[in-house]
């Protein structure tokens, strides 16, 4: 009895850990993307915490955010966990206050991209950018 007891209580806590061997975010090569963040399709990246979705570059896509007048992060829309399966897209919550996986339920901070709630233990992928007004590059040189 005790040795059954013993091995339930190991099943249950492998199973309460988070998966630490999954696969890593694919890599993604493309053009740099310039924008010009004073154009009408850009007008969101005008104000501080302000986002866009551009899906013409990286894995899935990318949430470009800005931080302040100067800083601006690209985050892959690829969720870290388990990046491979079909839902693994990230977006911004309804809220706007974070971005979260609809395939695995975690949520991501605008602030550095770590993962704040659910499975996922990495952060998302930052690409490279460079601002100099009114453009504003997007590399595929990975940033983290």
């Amino acid at each position: 009895m005790l040795k059954r007891v013993a091995v339930l209580t190991f099943l249950i806590l492998i199973g309460c850990n988070r998966d630490l061997t999954d696969d890593p975010i694919p890599l993604a090569t493309f053009a740099n993307l310039q924008v010009n963040i004073y154009f009408p399709e850009y007008q969101s990246l005008i104000s501080d915490g302000g986002y866009k979705n551009i899906g013409s570059i990286g894995v899935r896509g990318v949430i470009l955010y800005r931080v302040n007048s100067t800083t601006f992060i690209a985050y892959e829309k690829n969720c870290s966990y388990h990046p491979n399966e079909a839902g693994s897209t990230v977006d911004v919550h309804a809220s706007k206050l974070y971005m979260t996986c609809s395939g695995c339920g975690s949520n991501f901070s605008f602030t550095d991209g770590t993962a704040t709630g659910g499975i996922a233990w990495r952060p998302l992928r930052k690409y490279r950018t460079e601002f100099s007004t009114p453009y504003l590059t997007i590399t595929n040189e990975i940033a983290n």
